[in-house]
């Protein structure tokens, strides 16, 4: 079972017959530790203790592919539950107890609610995050200012690969070998430069802040470092034309 639950501040074991149904709750689970039967176990007390159906239990999670498991693995619960409650049979020590809890006239009323929720679940209010705020901004366009009609970006990785090929082809191959060599710190390759900024981005996620200072375009960079590479041969040339045999013999006898 999922645990801890943090509840008024104090960390407690979840006991999901136990769990309010109102206000706040935060769950704490690491995987494999029954984080989707404790899901199905709450939407059943909330179907027969809240009076709740599919379309008023909204339920989010990360990917499309999570949304249909859950979906799928919900309706079986509700039902195995309505089942049970109906005939006492095929029931595990939760919905035992869950239904030992409740008065023997009550059965035959939760079992009508948990074979109904069953039947509804095609219109459950199941969605991944980006789904549900795409459904919000349809349904209050005029409040949000959004469009009607909006597309969504599923595949972010494939637009990120496709800029980061732009910006090379743009900046990197109009270069000299000699300025290549400089940037080679930053990539080798565009997947390369994908990677490291993948990283960047990562962090900037995560703790997202204001750019401290206004950033130079690449052809601004690159032309200081040009004038400066010419100022450094110049004076590399000096230098040499001072590297004498005396001066390397008074060295080496230093």
């Amino acid at each position: 079972m999922p645990a801890p639950i943090l509840h008024t501040n104090t960390p407690q074991t979840l006991n999901p017959l136990t769990l309010p149904l109102t206000g706040l709750q935060l769950i704490e689970a690491s995987a494999g530790t029954g984080k989707t039967w404790t899901l199905a176990a709450l939407y059943v007390r909330l179907v027969i203790e809240r009076g709740l159906f599919p379309p008023q239990i909204l339920v989010m999670t990360f990917t499309e592919a999570a949304t249909a498991e859950l979906r799928e693995r919900i309706r079986e619960r509700l039902a195995l539950s309505a089942r049970f409650f109906q005939a006492g049979v095929g029931g595990d020590d939760f919905l035992i107890s869950l239904r030992d809890s409740m008065a023997p006239e009550q059965h035959p009323l939760c079992a009508w609610r948990l074979d109904m929720a069953a039947q509804w679940m095609d219109d459950a209010a199941i969605f991944t995050i980006h789904g549900w705020c795409s459904r919000m901004l349809k349904t209050h366009a005029f409040d949000s200012a959004s469009l009607f009609t909006q597309s969504r970006v599923e595949d972010s990785e494939r637009l990120k690969r496709i800029a980061v090929q732009d910006y090379w082809r743009h900046w990197f191959y109009a270069l000299d070998a000699q300025a290549l060599l400089a940037l080679k710190g930053v990539g080798n390759t565009p997947q390369d430069l994908l990677d490291k900024l993948k990283a960047l981005w990562r962090t900037a996620e995560r703790a997202p802040a204001v750019a401290s200072a206004v950033l130079q375009a690449p052809d601004a960079l690159l032309a200081e470092w040009s004038a400066w590479q010419h100022q450094r041969l110049a004076l590399e040339a000096d230098a040499r034309a001072g590297w004498t045999v005396d001066i390397v013999q008074l060295l080496n006898a230093a």
